[in-house]
């Protein structure tokens, strides 16, 4: 046993009252329960979302060593499955998995099958090796040569993970929650279950426990756990693995650190809520690039600018704007942007419209633009 072990207890800390990392719990306890004015529509919220899942994946698949660019991830997107490379893969299977938390985060329940059925989601398929070790806890001295120094053996795992789960089960009030999702995602790092992909694991892991532990809020919040850590993950790694010593400075260091990234980008999401300033800070500039000024006519553009501003729109706004033209005529201009995908029809109605904030051409721009306001924590 690694004689730092003793120290490894499971308790909820208790930071000093005059500790920053008492400041920063105080200020995720306010946020979990603001509930901002919500002017963005469902239909631009959700695209928004599934953007930001994405770069989530990026981020969280750069801290582990994948250096991806950003260009290539999305344009990776429009390929066959069948000749993506193995890097992009990975990204898509972080972020299918985030997906399917969200959506079935009321039925999941953490035991040990749950860490299990994630690493074989993981990496089932991603190299040869992996695929011989999905869901397999390691096992002997050969496996544990890739642990940090600091983890349990190898005959350890099994009764770390079970203080691990009974935390992360554990009912406490509100206020340890973020110290609660702080503390398991260094917990499961430090155990290490598996050969490879213990980071990713970690981090999606925090994703659930962030999501079931109400950080999404009332308003439905997007949530990017790898966010908080992308920033500086040369700092992040360092302070996770000083954290291990069981100091307790250390630890506060690791809660502060990723408590911080928490609450600013929590603070930075719920910006996206208020369609002002998502319509002029980045979706009208993404559209006022050169590329659309070459793609569209003059007709294309004014229906796109009524898309923006009326956010969800049908025929008959445009219509005005067209008096001579007959509504076959304008049938046929919204059908060319729908085949161009620069809009889509809502789901509950055929007829109403939006823009495709996820069109191939539109949504590297939307990226530009979050970036410049400070939404991306990490080299593109």
């Amino acid at each position: 046993m690694s004689p730092r072990t003793s120290h490894m207890g499971f308790k909820l800390p208790e930071p000093d009252f005059n500790s920053p990392v008492t400041d920063l719990v105080m200020d995720l306890e306010f946020l979990k329960r603001v509930d901002p004015i919500k002017s963005t529509e469902h239909i631009l919220y959700q695209q928004l979302r599934e953007i930001f899942r994405d770069l989530d994946s990026i981020a969280s698949a750069r801290i582990d060593g994948n250096k991806t660019g950003l260009t290539k991830f999305l344009e990776s997107k429009l390929e066959n499955p069948e000749i993506k490379g193995r890097k992009t893969v990975e990204i898509d299977r972080i972020s299918e998995i985030s997906q399917r938390i969200e959506e079935t985060i009321n039925e999941t329940v953490i035991y040990k099958g749950f860490f299990i059925e994630l690493h074989k989601l993981l990496r089932d398929g991603i190299t040869k090796d992996s695929t011989r070790n999905i869901g397999k806890f390691r096992r002997d001295v050969k496996d544990d040569i890739g642990k940090p120094n600091s983890s349990p053996e190898a005959h350890l795992i099994d009764p770390y993970l079970t203080k691990l789960i009974s935390l992360s089960n554990k009912k406490c009030p509100s206020k340890y929650h973020p110290l609660k999702i702080a503390m398991t995602h260094h917990k499961l790092l430090w155990i290490h279950p598996f050969r490879e992909a213990n980071g990713l694991l970690s981090r999606l892991f925090s994703h659930f426990m962030l999501m079931k532990n109400g950080f999404k809020g009332n308003s439905e919040r997007i949530i990017n756990p790898s966010f908080s850590l992308a920033s500086d993950p040369e700092k992040y790694l360092y302070l996770i693995k000083k954290a291990d010593s069981g100091i307790n400075n250390d630890i506060m260091n690791w809660y502060e650190f990723a408590l911080t990234g928490l609450r600013d980008d929590m603070s930075r999401m719920d910006l996206l809520h208020n369609y002002n300033y998502l319509k002029e800070e980045v979706i009208a500039p993404a559209l006022n690039h050169p590329l659309f000024e070459r793609l569209f006519t003059d007709q294309d553009r004014l229906i796109m600018d009524i898309a923006i501003e009326k956010q969800v729109f049908q025929a008959a706004d445009i219509r005005v704007y067209f008096p001579s033209k007959h509504p076959s005529e304008i049938s046929k201009m919204l059908r060319w942007l729908k085949e161009k995908e620069l809009i889509i029809s809502i789901e509950d109605n055929s007829r109403r419209y939006a823009v495709n904030l996820q069109n191939k051409y539109l949504v590297k721009q939307i990226i530009a633009k979050l970036d410049k306001k400070g939404f991306l924590p990490f080299e593109k």
